[in-house]
């Protein structure tokens, strides 16, 4: 005797009958969509008019924008701020944009060269708005209304932050010591007097390479570890609040929402000022054990991480067809962990964007468009080539008993391909036209798994229903 039954999934989270076994370039949600995209960055004309503009750097003598970083200045002679773009590029100069004023032009920063890409700080000193930039030669200090200045004689800085009105440095040698100044003068690190001196933190957590404001605490992330710093009145003192079994990679580390969100080889984790957590995102297999070149950026309570995963499936997607250094792209929100990945594209670092106007993620390359400013985009594209958008899921039916497959039923988009897979048989189909699809066919199987596959740009699928028929006594 057989009975006929269906199996409908009409929703896609995580908590569907759909489960990912592999999946990028799709979104899943309550229908199955494309991915997030990358594209040429634009910028808004003024803060009044939304039309956009590119940055124009066809005529410049860079052949790769290797960094980018964001400063607003406020000028109180006119009661106005100005927002500015800053690109490093391998000709080792420093571009500027000032945005709103509707100029595309990049123009060579003050002659400023350095021999590697900046870290960057903008702060307070004064109520006047500073940045700083530190390289491995130099730094450089920019208050507004005065022209920037050089100082040489520094440690390298990989990282600062500012708590209290204290200015706080990791620097490369000894990555053992966190510098401090209390009069936020970043060209006294390294010069122990006043108002500038080191904390020593020799123990077994290793080097400190990240340091950061939360919660109105300080957090230094180490090789192996975390240490808190507590500065209160002069006085200073260092705890261990986590020591991790892997090694931490740095520039994953990342305030998002209200935790701080940061990757080993073991996955990803979430610190809440108190205890680290593992998020609950099974990718562990997918992750590169080399990550070393891995980077991220926060917006509200998404994380965005430019990683290498090994996804082991024989393809060579975009990016991957030549040499690469990252190949991904991980998004997550935390608030739910959806998250999508989008492959093919080898991102070099990504910076967050807010001002009054507008809020993106901004990127460079390492290869392919690696001379363009990049920016995160709702379409499923990188550029002008479309993301090729692939689904395999774990087996769809939970009983292992023989069942006869007869029909799919799918309501989508046009030129999706639906391949079924059986113990010893395979069934494709491709709609041509947007709504419901039927395909009839017939095949017994124990198993059976779904791999949905597109070249489109944007793809919509809402139901996917199988007729089978299970036999019983």
């Amino acid at each position: 005797m057989k009975t006929k039954k269906q199996l409908t999934i009409d929703t896609f989270s995580t908590e569907s009958k759909l489960k990912p076994k592999l999946c990028y370039n799709i979104s899943l949600n309550d229908e199955i969509s494309g991915s997030s995209g990358v594209t040429v960055a634009k910028f808004p004309t003024s803060l009044t008019d939304m039309s956009e503009i590119e940055l124009d750097t066809e005529d410049m003598d860079f052949d790769k924008i290797k960094g980018v970083a964001y400063f607003k200045q406020y000028f109180k002679d006119v009661n106005s701020s100005r927002h500015r773009i800053l690109l490093y590029c391998d000709d080792e100069k420093i571009y500027i944009n000032q945005l709103f004023y509707g100029l595309s032009e990049v123009i060579w920063l003050y002659n400023l060269e350095f021999d590697s890409a900046p870290v960057t700080f903008a702060y307070k000193k004064n109520d006047t708005d500073s940045i700083i930039l530190a390289s491995e030669n130099k730094m450089v200090v920019w208050h507004t209304n005065y022209l920037p200045y050089t100082i040489t004689d520094v440690p390298i800085i990989t990282s600062m932050c500012m708590n209290e009105g204290v200015l706080f440095c990791t620097v490369k040698e000894p990555a053992f010591k966190v510098w401090y100044a209390t009069t936020l003068d970043a060209e006294s690190v390294g010069e122990i007097n006043e108002s500038c001196n080191y904390i020593s933190l020799e123990d077994n957590l290793g080097d400190a390479e990240k340091i950061l404001t939360f919660d109105e605490s300080v957090y230094v992330f180490r090789e192996y570890g975390i240490s808190k710093i507590n500065y209160v009145k002069k006085d200073i003192s260092v705890s261990q609040v986590y020591l991790s079994n892997s090694r931490i990679y740095a520039d994953t580390v990342n305030i998002c929402g209200n935790v701080i969100v940061f990757m080993t080889k073991d996955g990803l984790y979430t610190f809440n000022g108190v205890k680290v957590s593992k998020l609950d995102i099974d990718l562990t297999d997918l992750i590169s054990q080399n990550n070393d070149n891995a980077c991220s950026a926060s917006l509200d309570t998404r994380y965005f991480l430019a990683l290498k995963m090994d996804f082991n499936d024989g393809k060579a997607v975009l990016c991957e067809s030549q040499d690469y250094v990252n190949n991904a792209l991980l998004v997550i929100d935390i608030s739910d962990l959806t998250y999508q990945i989008i492959r093919g594209v080898d991102i070099g670092s990504l910076l967050a964007v807010k001002t009054e106007a507008f809020e993106k993620i901004l990127l460079t390359f390492n290869s392919g468009h690696d001379d363009k400013l990049g920016q995160i985009v709702n379409n499923s594209v990188c550029f002008s080539d479309n993301l090729p958008k692939y689904l395999l899921t774990e087996p769809l039916n939970e009983n292992i008993g023989i069942k006869q497959y007869t029909k799919l039923t799918v309501d989508s988009s046009a030129n999706v391909s639906f391949k079924l897979i059986f113990d010893d048989d395979t069934k494709t189909f491709t709609t041509d036209k947007a709504g419901i699809s039927e395909f009839n066919f017939k095949v017994s199987s124990r198993q059976i798994s779904l791999e949905i596959s597109s070249s489109a740009e944007a793809i919509d699928i809402k139901r996917i229903i199988l007729d089978y028929y299970e036999y019983g006594d």
